[in-house]
């Protein structure tokens, strides 16, 4: 009896996330990253698709693997679809030349904050429905902090005030802090 594949329940997700992808191909890295496959497994996935040869890697354009995917999603039993795909053999390789090569998903145009996420100094407050909205917004959080950290802490960082029921190590270790933080923004 053949083993299940871990990611058919996954499908309709995978499918969006390829749909939804700026990237212009995948690597077998990437592949693997997807659909939380082991090395080996994810060669033997990339074997089902026709792939791009760049170097020594190889690599499967978006629309061949969202093909693959949607082919699946749309078959009533994906475990014989993926049988089928198995039996036509190893599909030839794209021999025509690469035009363009979107290695990293971008969101084109990011500039402002998810309407579901509230700021204030020092607090984060996320309204959600479902876990994936959660996740889309706190990923859509990072990519606005991987743009411009020095401006978001700036705004909304609190501010650390001394009082005097601090002791002298306390202060002490806060200086060695802000000296260490203005050293690295110095050498940056």
């Amino acid at each position: 009896m053949a083993r299940t594949v871990s990611w058919f329940p996954r499908l309709p997700a995978l499918l969006r996330t390829v749909n939804d992808s700026v990237r212009s191909h995948y690597s077998c890295g990437e592949i693997e990253q997807i659909f939380q496959l082991q090395p080996r497994s994810a060669q033997m996935l990339m074997k089902l698709m026709p792939t791009v040869s760049i170097g020594k890697s190889l690599l499967v354009e978006r629309e061949t693997l969202a093909g693959f995917l949607a082919r699946l999603e749309a078959s009533e039993d994906p475990a014989k679809e993926m049988a089928l795909i198995r039996s036509e053999g190893r599909p030839p390789a794209v021999r025509r030349k690469l035009r363009s090569l979107v290695q990293r998903d971008v969101v084109a145009g990011l500039t402002s904050l998810p309407l579901n996420l509230r700021l204030e100094t020092g607090a984060v407050a996320i309204q959600f429905t479902t876990i994936e909205e959660l996740a889309t917004t706190l990923w859509q959080l990072a990519q606005i902090l991987e743009e411009d950290l020095e401006g978001f802490a700036a705004k909304y960082e609190p501010a650390i005030l001394l009082d005097e029921t601090e002791t002298p190590e306390d202060q002490m270790e806060l200086s060695d802090a802000n000296y260490i933080k203005e050293w690295l923004a110095a050498n940056a």
